[in-house]
């Protein structure tokens, strides 16, 4: 077996394509923008089915391309149930959306390799071990 072999067989599927991680992040704001919407008493059925299929629309925007996901806009608009119209729509609503800001209670990630549990990695353990071994 080759290595590309090995390397084709652990991937999960995912697409590197510019287009494709594009539509994912136009799929990720349509569900937020969904998730956002204030439902109140005066929220009509027709508003929530919106919302619900611009999310719908968005997740399968989010899987676009991928092994798991549509590969055509006919699939795509046959899994999300939305006409071509309303993906249009949708598309426009997501291209216009601003890029979501960090709220005041979420943190970046932190990129620090610290071990966070102050622990002796691997390599101390195995040097203590040996001196223990030779009565050091």
């Amino acid at each position: 077996m080759k290595i590309n072999e090995v390397t084709e067989a652990l991937n999960p599927g995912y697409s590197d394509n510019p287009q494709h991680k594009k539509l994912a992040d136009f799929g990720r704001k349509l569900m937020d923008m969904s998730a956002s919407m204030k439902i109140t008493k005066t929220t009509s059925d027709e508003e929530i089915h919106r919302s619900n299929q611009m999310s719908s629309f968005g997740d399968a925007l989010t899987r676009f391309g991928t092994d798991f996901g549509p590969k055509s806009l006919p699939e795509l608009l046959k899994v999300a149930r939305v006409s071509k119209e309303e993906a249009m729509e949708f598309l426009a609503l997501a291209q216009k959306a601003p890029a979501p800001k960090l709220k005041g209670n979420e943190v970046e990630p932190d990129d620090d390799d610290s071990d966070d549990f102050d622990e002796p990695d691997d390599d101390k353990i195995a040097r203590q071990a040996d001196m223990m071994a030779k009565g050091k």
